[in-house]
C-alpha cells in the first residue's frame, strides 16, 4: 500500500503549473546600488546593516543576499567585500532575467498609462441639444466639394459638432453626393 503512495507523489508534483519567478524588489535598483557600491569607503567591506540599506531589504533578506554572494566573518560580524560585491552585482546586471523583468516593468507602467488615459476620456461628457428635424448644417460647420470646416471653442463643442454632423449625414446621406475635390 506504501508503494501506490508515491508514483502520486511523484505526479503530483511533475504536473503542478510553474509559478511566476518572484524576481528581488531590488532588480530594478541595480544600477543605482552598483553606483554607490563603487563608490570609495572608509572601509573596502559591506556589513549587514549596510546591504539592508543599500539594497532596501530586512535583516534575514540581507543575511540570505549576504550568504549567496560570499558573505565573511569580520571580526563579529558578516560582511562582503567590496570587490565581490561589485562583482556580483555587475553579473546581475547583465544577466537575462534581470533584463526581463526590466521590460516587464515598462510594459506595466505603460499599459497603466493608457488606461489612466482611457479613463479619463471615459469621463468627459458629451451633452447634446435635441434633435431638431432640419437638413441644415449644424452651427459651426462648413461643407464644400473637397473640404470640411469644423470650428468650436473646446473639445466638448467640438465632438458635439461631429456627432450633429454625422447624425445629419446619417439622416440624408445625399448630401455626401457631390462633394468629391475638384481638381
Amino acid at each position: 500500500m506504501h508503494d501506490r503512495a508515491i508514483p502520486y507523489l511523484v505526479v503530483y508534483t511533475c504536473f503542478r503549473v510553474p509559478s511566476m519567478p518572484d524576481y528581488p524588489s531590488y532588480f530594478l535598483k541595480l544600477d543605482a546600488i552598483l553606483k554607490e557600491a563603487r563608490s570609495p569607503k572608509p572601509i573596502p567591506f559591506f556589513r549587514r546593516v549596510d546591504m539592508e540599506a543599500l539594497f532596501g531589504l530586512k535583516k534575514r533578506q540581507a543575511v540570505n543576499l549576504m550568504h549567496r554572494i560570499g558573505a565573511v566573518r569580520v571580526s563579529r560580524e558578516l560582511a562582503i567585500p567590496q570587490r565581490d560585491l561589485v562583482r556580483w552585482l555587475e553579473e546581475m546586471i547583465s544577466h537575462p532575467a534581470v533584463e526581463m523583468e526590466r521590460r516587464r516593468q515598462d510594459t506595466v507602467i505603460d499599459r497603466i498609462v493608457e488606461l489612466k488615459a482611457e479613463t479619463a476620456a471615459r469621463s468627459v461628457k458629451i451633452t447634446l441639444p435635441d434633435p431638431v428635424p432640419t437638413v441644415d448644417l449644424p452651427l459651426g460647420v462648413d461643407l464644400q466639394p473637397g473640404l470640411l470646416t469644423i470650428s468650436f471653442e473646446n473639445e466638448q463643442q467640438l465632438m458635439e459638432r461631429l456627432f450633429l454632423l454625422a447624425r445629419v449625414f446619417a439622416t440624408r446621406p445625399q448630401l455626401l453626393q457631390g462633394l468629391r475635390p475638384t481638381r
